[in-house]
């Protein structure tokens, strides 16, 4: 969006709802109201309701366009989301943050669009974007931390992504080890973290996180494999969130977790409660490692983000999430 429609728009949401003439904007901007009416007509084309009255003036109605304009007006954070960058459809956004990152984008750097056509996910399965249904981000970090930390900062997101969806929604919903978010046993988002590391110190050079929620699909719109176990906000609590509000939320808590409480300094705090949205530990569980799989009871997360299992001998193990999967059952048996 150019600086005379950002412009145009400030001067209409301060009217709040009055008739703002044409010849009002003109002299404020410096325009002729020919072009004042020709950029009224590119906003419309961009989804914002402005009606037109003849000799009287334009007047913005209610609105709901995603755009970096859109999340910059509710944004609080100081470093994350400093720039935001929006485009409509791309191929994946942390394929997009990463190539930005390497030509030297900023800490805080947000890549956000409303479409992807090759999402991917943990274990590079595929995460269904479709074009309005959803919000897809990437969020690129700087920090000053060995790999070792990487898996908390997904962990970290996690947390983040409860504490968003219970602000707006009123519902916290629970994780599945490791960067699930499930609601009424249907998942709702995944997390991907990828990263550069430097070889010499073996310290992350950059890491870029990536979020992709479903908003507004109904059960039917998913894909039939994966329809039994999709869901969405809207269609698991009833309620359907702009999805600037919610970009902004989210962003909002990624910082005070990131940058206000010094993160990894706060780990601890963020295992506890990342611990106490795990919604099987106790339950029996299927662990799909590469090499082998066994049934076991989900026991803890320790003080890594490992999940702890008991096999069915008494023994336990610490799994680590890039060598399994967990499969389990909605009623805590073991799925065959």
């Amino acid at each position: 969006m150019n600086d005379t429609r950002r412009q145009i728009l400030q001067a209409l949401e301060q009217a709040s709802g009055r008739l703002v003439s044409g010849g009002e904007l003109a002299e404020k901007l410096g325009l002729s109201r020919t072009a004042v009416w020709k950029q009224i007509s590119a906003l419309q084309q961009e989804g914002y309701h402005i009606r037109s009255e003849a000799g009287k003036g334009y007047r913005l109605e209610r609105s709901e366009v995603f755009s970096s304009y859109e999340v910059e007006k509710r944004l609080e954070t100081r470093v994350i989301g400093r720039p935001l960058i929006y485009l409509p459809t791309v191929d994946s956004t942390n394929i997009k943050l990463k190539q930005l990152a390497a030509e030297g984008a900023g800490h805080g750097t947000v890549v956000f669009s409303s479409h992807q056509t090759a999402g991917r996910g943990r274990l590079s399965r595929r995460f269904e974007s479709p074009d309005g249904q959803g919000v897809y981000l990437s969020i690129l970090l700087r920090p000053d931390i060995p790999l070792s930390e990487l898996n908390t900062v997904t962990l970290m997101t996690a947390v983040v992504m409860l504490d968003t969806l219970e602000e707006l929604t009123g519902v916290r919903p629970g994780i599945k080890w490791t960067n699930d978010i499930y609601l009424n046993g249907r998942k709702l988002c995944g997390i991907l973290t990828e990263c550069s590391v430097e070889g010499e110190s073996g310290r992350v050079e950059y890491a870029v996180v990536g979020i992709g929620l479903n908003l507004y699909q109904q059960r039917e719109d998913f894909p039939e494999a994966i329809r039994q176990i999709a869901g969405s906000v809207l269609s698991e609590t009833g309620l359907r969130i702009n999805r600037a509000d919610y970009i902004a939320c989210l962003l909002k808590h990624f910082e005070r977790y990131f940058v206000d409480e010094a993160f990894p300094a706060n780990k601890a705090a963020l295992l506890d409660k990342y611990r106490s949205a795990i919604f099987f530990l106790g339950k029996r569980v299927q662990v799909c490692g590469f090499s082998e799989s066994y049934p076991a009871t989900a026991v803890d997360i320790d003080g890594e983000g490992r999940l702890v299992v008991e096999r069915e001998d008494g023994s336990r193990a610490a799994l680590n999430s890039g060598e399994i999967s967990i499969r389990f059952a909605p009623d805590g048996e073991v799925e065959g």
